[in-house]
């Protein structure tokens, strides 16, 4: 029993990493806390246990550990003795009594063609009264098993509306890579209610279900349901049979329309396989994020709006309420005599991971230093040049010789040669030339690995190169890193690409691999003087100049150069509103390390000569003519990639012989929590009128809660920045 102990895989939760004595946990039976009792040394390390409590979860989701095993035949060669065996099966079902008593109840799934009153009844969703169907019931079971993993799945959908009638057609998508999965078992029915109240099932034959090849390695069980009309009911059910033990699917509870009910559990019939489990979503943490230390094998959630995508959000699956986990390790008996228990690890460490990059055959020629490098460094830097005027150097003639095939990647495919030679490449080959050249150049550059907005937030609780497409430079200086992308020729070297503002970065060090903050990018700024002349009502002059800092210099710079002079300025008539060009030149348009500045002349033409009272808008300059934040709700935050800054000052002649008869009053505006403010002040001095307008908004990240004040906040902008000044004679 000592040593059958040792084979005993702890449940291990929420940063706790202690075996489930009868002393933590009273909801054990008298018989598991005598089997305990003895079983205790297992919180010796020097028998096999482990009392390491797991790493601080990362932010974006809570990493729990627990014995979830899966299981490989030819990782678990037992020794060929009735002794080992008779042991290995007592001691499952040690396990197996214990994860039953540590599972929280689920609620019971469906019975098959059995619909509920409510299900009948139901005529729209309560939380979504626009909703054209709705997801009733979807329960999952993962299995994880000798020889496999089994996930069941059975789900009902109403449709509601005609416009849901197409859901009547479902593809479920299975990976066939290896054969390592299948989909077999699956039954479907329409479910109607005749006019007597009755529930009538219209099955799906078994010969209307067939497969479609999607890909080399995707496929998609096919089928679609009979009869479908409004108030269906479509019920399937089918079962996943998986050979992938590392990474078994998750759980995700949303789906695209809403969900009254969606619920997944774990079950375990094998034992020592360590497992890393993390839920992510605001509900799932709320609801089992402190369960404390009793185990979770079930988990659910109710009333899910529809999981769609929104503006301003990079990648939803980021938001998702999602459960998933990965194999770390398992146990094994040695085959030795000795018949020692030893533990196999399976997932690597972010350590591990960085030198297997690093020393890949792709990375080799990118990181000794000599050669090519040392010639084009000394063509472009001086022994005399400061340590910041070095770095913006050799970015400069990477982004000047070198062109972006629009390739985000993580490793090179072509040597440095090659890519010299094509003066074309990837996001890696032209980064990984520019550490390169930084470490020539004596400074402390590193490849940094990064996910873009698009690919989604970077989970630093799997140690996985699936997490990242995209590779950066990082340069340390001054005890502080700094990333650099030089990927496009007008990107001044202190911005990195919009792409790239995604959280963290996973810098590739052999000596000391880390993870380090993306830190959040300048303020995009604009800022408008405008000068109006009104000393002849006859022929108004306007003089506009407008300043773009950052981002907004960046962007449009870009837009300038691919859309041309005439077609850029004619985008610009809803911003001068009644006021005509008739002059344009601009500033630093090559000099992308400075801001950009426009200047514009202006005239109204068709000015009233005579008028006695004139009327007109002070904003001569206005961004602001649509409300960005369209819909009515929403469920998932508002990303804004970085701060914004727009600032509008107005300098008004006022004719002679005219006064100010109605002018603007102030306004002052805030978001809540100091995510942004708006300010409008106007007066007068003499025959000069002035206004100045100021936006900050200071956050890059606005949750779902606060989207409805985000909308009212633009709203009043621009009513405000249609108000008028009225002058009289």
């Amino acid at each position: 029993l000592v040593l059958g102990s040792r084979l005993v895989c702890t449940t291990t939760w929420y940063n706790t990493a202690k075996p489930l004595t009868g002393a933590r946990f009273p909801f054990c039976s008298d018989l598991q806390k005598a089997i305990w009792a003895i079983f205790a040394q297992i919180e010796n390390p020097a028998l096999g246990g482990n009392t390491k409590p797991d790493k601080k979860p990362y932010k974006q989701g809570t990493v729990c550990q627990a014995s979830l095993p899966t299981f490989r035949e030819s990782d678990y060669l037992w020794d060929n003795t009735l002794k080992w065996l008779s042991m290995y099966q007592k001691l499952l079902v040690v396990s197996s009594l214990l994860l039953i008593a540590s599972s929280i109840h689920a609620q019971n799934a469906p019975k098959w063609g059995k619909l509920t009153e409510a299900e009948i009844k139901l005529k729209t969703v309560p939380f979504d009264t626009a909703a054209d169907a709705v997801v009733l019931t979807d329960y999952g079971k993962t299995t994880i098993d000798y020889g496999n993993v089994v996930i069941e799945r059975h789900r009902r959908i109403k449709i509601l509306n005609k416009k849901a009638i197409d859901m009547a057609n479902v593809a479920l998508a299975y990976f066939v890579r290896d054969h390592s999965d299948k989909i077999d078992k699956v039954e479907a029915q329409t479910i109607n209610i005749d006019p007597s109240g009755k529930a009538v099932a219209i099955e799906v034959s078994k010969n209307q279900i067939f497969d479609v090849d999607v890909t080399n390695d995707w496929r998609e069980k096919r089928f679609s349901f009979p009869s479908v009309e409004v108030g269906s009911v479509l019920e399937y059910r089918y079962r996943t049979v998986s050979q992938r033990y590392t990474f078994p699917d998750g759980w995700t509870f949303q789906n695209e329309i809403p969900t009254l009910h969606s619920e997944n559990t774990v079950e375990i019939r094998i034992q020592d396989m360590d497992y890393r489990l993390v839920m992510q979503g605001d509900r799932l943490l709320a609801k089992y994020g402190n369960v404390g230390k009793e185990p979770v094998s079930t988990w659910s959630l109710d009333n899910l709006p529809a999981f769609t995508d929104e503006p301003f959000v990079a990648n939803k699956d980021d938001y998702a309420e999602t459960v998933r986990f990965q194999l770390a390790g398992y146990k094994k008996m040695d085959n030795t005599y000795k018949a020692e228990v030893k533990y196999v690890t399976v997932m690597t460490t972010w350590e591990k991971l960085a030198e297997e990059v690093l020393s890949s055959t792709e990375y080799f020629p990118y990181l000794n230093r000599g050669g090519k490098a040392r010639d084009i460094l000394a063509q472009i830097v001086s022994a005399t040049d400061a340590e910041n005027a070095k770095i913006e150097k050799i970015y400069n003639y990477v982004r000047s010789n070198l062109n972006w095939n629009g390739k985000h990647r993580i490793f090179p495919e072509q040597n440095i040669g090659q890519l010299l030679e094509a003066k074309q490449g990837s996001s890696a080959e032209i980064n990984l030339l520019l550490t390169l050249l930084l470490r020539e150049a004596d400074f402390d550059a590193r490849p940094a690995l990064v996910s873009t907005r698009s690919h989604g937030k970077a989970q630093q609780s799997y140690p996985m190169l699936t997490e990242f497409n995209h590779l950066l430079a990082s340069v340390r200086l001054n005890g502080k890193d700094m990333l650099l992308n030089a990927t496009d020729p007008l990107r001044p070297y202190n911005l990195l690409a919009e792409e790239d503002l995604n959280w963290a970065a996973f810098v590739l060090d052999k000596k000391e691999s880390r993870w380090i903050k993306i830190e959040q990018a300048p303020a995009a700024k604009q800022s408008v003087f405008a000068e109006i002349n009104l000393s002849d009502p006859a022929k108004p002059a306007c003089q506009v100049s407008v300043r773009y800092e950052n981002h907004d210099a960046l962007n449009t710079r870009k837009k300038y150069l691919s859309l041309g002079e005439p077609k850029y300025l004619s985008q610009h008539k809803a911003a001068l509103g009644d006021y005509q060009l008739v002059k344009f030149k601009q500033e630093n348009l090559e000099k992308t390390e400075d801001g950009l500045v426009q200047q514009y002349e202006l005239t109204l033409e068709d000015a009233d000569k005579q008028a006695k009272t004139l009327y007109f808008q002070p904003v001569v300059w206005n961004p602001f003519t649509e409300n960005p934040f369209k819909g009515t709700t929403r469920n998932l935050p508002v990303e804004l990639i970085y701060p914004r800054s727009y600032q509008y000052v107005l300098k008004l002649k006022i004719p002679e012989g005219y006064q100010v008869q109605e002018m603007p009053k102030p306004l002052l505006l805030a978001l809540p929590d100091g995510m942004g403010q708006f300010r409008y002040q106007v007066g007068q001095n003499g025959s000069e009128l002035s206004l100045m307008t100021s936006l900050q908004i200071k956050t890059v990240f606005v949750p779902a809660v606060y989207y409805s004040h985000l909308q009212q906040f633009y709203d009043q902008i621009i009513g405000k920045y249609k108000e008028m000044v009225v002058l009289k004679k």
